[in-house]
């Protein structure tokens, strides 16, 4: 199982433009035939003005295959890309291995918190394996998946949570439990990125 985590960064005032335009044409047209999407967000806070997806894949192999097949689709190159490639202004990709079974969000109506940490050299599977285990109960109840990466920078490890969004952004982003576990483990950890993320109302996890 291979996930795939794509950032775009989209022009200042565009984030809408884009959004509308992937959820009318890109996520109808590829439906799960070039890659399962599991969610589809725009950050409100942390990175400005981006999207994250994510993608499931059964393999490095598989999805090289499909991309090649999509990038040849008409619809693809002729409706997709040529209304969404001047709105993007960086883009990046990270394939990712799950650490167990992803738990699905059942709920409706979530923030997604999104947290990219850069260990230190040696402590990657180590962290991981904390987030994945030892997260006090307030976090793990929100817990949705813990990845280590394929790609991109190494050392890296990527945890999503989903919210109720009658919590505010302090409530999630700052917890008291977050802040104990960080200080239990913080020296593991180099380097760390969080955005709150909203859904699209196209995104299967919502």
């Amino acid at each position: 199982m291979l996930h795939e985590l794509r950032f775009y960064e989209i022009a200042a005032g565009h984030l809408d433009d884009y959004i509308n335009h992937a959820g009318k044409v890109a996520v109808p047209f590829r439906g799960d035939d070039y890659g399962k999407l599991l969610g589809f967000w725009a950050c409100e806070i942390g990175a400005m003005n981006c999207v994250f997806n994510l993608w499931e894949h059964e393999s490095v192999a598989t999805r090289e295959v499909l991309r090649a097949k999509l990038a040849q689709q008409d619809v693809w190159r002729n409706d997709y890309l040529p209304h969404s490639q001047p709105l993007m202004r960086r883009q990046f990709s990270r394939l990712l291995t799950p650490l167990a079974d992803v738990n699905v969000p059942t709920t409706t109506g979530n923030l997604y918190h999104l947290r990219i940490f850069r260990t230190r050299a040696g402590k990657t599977a180590a962290f991981a394996r904390l987030l994945q285990d030892e997260l006090p109960a307030p976090l793990w109840d929100a817990s949705v998946a813990v990845w280590t990466g394929n790609s991109g920078e190494i050392n890296e490890v990527v945890h999503l949570s989903a919210h109720a969004a009658t919590q505010s952004p302090a409530q999630i982003m700052q917890s008291a439990a977050w802040r104990t576990f960080l200080k239990q483990h913080g020296a593991m950890v180099e380097d760390m990125q969080t955005s709150l993320m909203t859904p699209a109302e196209f995104s299967p996890w919502r």
